[in-house]
């Protein structure tokens, strides 16, 4: 289950949104998977990352796994939040629909931080691009 909280202005994302999450946990095998995606003002992701990351910056996504949330099954435990910046991501010509790709992936463990892993995780986000149409 995937709970998209929104404001009423980010209404005509919801159904683009939802589409791509649905195909993605197909593809990934995780139908089951429980995350919430907030669709979020430039002005809350900037104080998000400010407080969480430490970079007092508006961005494009931030990921926020639930490593230790104890859940008896894996596979139905909840993975955690992403939030992303609809306002943000149309100035800069990017895609919701990537980017929550790319922040489920964060929940679910892949990286950037170093060359091997994100080349590990750039692969992965190409070849789900491609399976839900993105490419």
């Amino acid at each position: 289950m995937v709970v998209i909280s929104l404001a009423a202005k980010y209404r005509k994302f919801e159904n683009d949104l939802a589409g791509a999450i649905k195909a993605l946990l197909f593809y990934l095998k995780r139908p089951s998977a429980y995350f919430e995606v907030f669709l979020v003002s430039d002005d809350i992701i900037r104080r998000l990352n400010r407080v969480f990351k430490k970079k007092d910056k508006a961005t494009n996504v931030l990921s926020f796994p639930f490593k230790d949330f104890p859940h008896p099954d894996k596979l139905t435990r909840p993975l955690g939040e992403i939030y992303l910046a609809p306002d943000y991501i149309k100035k800069h010509g990017e895609s919701l629909e990537a980017l929550v790709v790319h922040g489920l992936l964060h929940l679910l463990g892949y990286t950037h931080k170093n060359r091997h892993d994100r080349i590990k995780m750039e692969r992965l986000e190409k070849k789900l691009f491609a399976k839900i149409n993105l490419v």
